[in-house]
């Protein structure tokens, strides 16, 4: 399978980068909201002038800069189809024979996932093994890969506010070598709430470590250092600019310890409530909102999936799912978004003739969640 082709970078822009917004300060209750670039970096299929996140445009990304103590060791950049577009990101190498460490947001509702080591070598088909959504943690599998260098870790827990790190990873989707950023670490121990580009808070992370270096879209899932060259934690979300998406000025990571261990959990497949196989139940159908209308508007129907089964079909109007009620596609998708494949879910929707009906619907298996 071939990797997706992305934009070149953009040119210089041409107005003045505004100031950074400040780091967050070294206070373990603070709990503040960033601008999420933790979506890894989302390339719509038609961005013109060059790379589009978040519906802003991004400078261009930093040249590689890799410090004598840090290699390129492990870090595989990630790609994969979403709704709209692609998607890129980071992600470490767990084992030689291709388990790979990411964020949960950067596999979540791909599809034709693929890999590749520090952007050489051979591309991989790529699937999920399992995700913990809670913590922004995902597991993915390389397929066929054999005799892989696997990143090194520090799982010492040994950090403190000051520490130098640099984080390296797939910035801006460019998929070549990774790119560095340097900084110190300005907190320990604190909870973000992360918001998409509506201001809707998409997760809330506890017990990050927030540092002062320049994230960027693309680097999430990648490994933040320590000045000897090992992993301390899993690159997360950055702080965005009120104007361009010149890149964060500071960023968040997961404590890799705390990666780690949900990792492990993932590859052993040892039963928990917040670790799933990273697939998703689906009734197989998109739905919208229109004037005058209570509930969701049936658009899409795939055929074969637990919708179709059921006995739905386009321009019925879906209105519970579960016994609660779905007035809004927002509804529809809270109520949704912990069902797993295989559950069974009563539905209720209204055809074309105003006829109510009502059927059990076994759940299809979507893409990951």
């Amino acid at each position: 399978m071939s990797t997706p082709t992305f934009a070149p970078p953009l040119p210089p822009p041409l107005w003045p980068e505004p100031p950074p917004p400040p780091p967050p300060a070294a206070n373990p209750n603070r709990r503040y909201v960033i601008g999420l670039v933790s979506a890894a970096v989302l390339l719509p299929l038609l961005a013109i002038g060059g790379v589009v996140i978040s519906g802003m445009r991004a400078a261009p990304h930093r040249k590689p800069a890799v410090a004598s103590a840090v290699t390129d060791d492990g870090i595989v950049n990630i790609n994969g189809t979403v709704p709209g577009g692609y998607i890129a990101g980071t992600g470490m190498v767990l084992t030689s024979s291709g388990f790979v460490l990411t964020n949960n947001h950067v596999v979540a509702d791909t599809t034709d996932l693929t890999a590749q080591l520090a952007g050489r070598g051979p591309v991989y088909d790529a699937v999920v093994v399992g995700v913990d959504p809670t913590q922004d943690v995902a597991v993915i599998k390389l397929e066929g890969a054999t005799g892989l260098p696997v990143t090194p870790f520090d799982l010492s827990g040994s950090l403190g506010i000051g520490d130098p790190v640099t984080g390296l990873g797939n910035a801006l989707g460019h998929n070549g070598a990774p790119v560095a950023a340097r900084g110190t670490v300005t907190s320990l121990d604190e909870t973000i709430f992360v918001e998409d580009e509506d201001a809707s808070i998409v997760e809330t992370l506890d017990g990050v470590v927030c540092f002062n270096a320049p994230i960027q879209p693309g680097d999430s899932g990648g490994p933040l250092l320590n000045a000897g060259g090992r992993v301390i934690g899993m690159d997360t979300a950055g702080a965005l600019t009120s104007a361009t998406l010149a890149g964060a000025k500071w960023g968040c990571a997961i404590p890799i310890t705390r990666a780690m261990t949900i990792a492990q959990q993932i590859q052993a497949g040892t039963p928990s409530p917040y670790i799933d196989s990273g697939h998703r139940g689906i009734l197989g159908v998109d739905v919208a909102v229109r004037a005058g209308v209570t509930g969701c508007v049936v658009t899409v129907v795939t055929p074969g999936d637990a919708a179709a089964s059921a006995g739905i079909i386009a321009a019925d109007v879906i209105t519970t799912v579960g016994g609660i009620p779905v007035p809004t596609t927002s509804d529809f998708t809270i109520v949704m978004q912990d069902r797993r494949p295989g559950d069974q879910v009563t539905v209720t929707w209204r055809d074309a003739a105003g006829g109510a009906h009502s059927a059990v619907a076994v759940l299809s298996a979507g893409p990951p969640a």
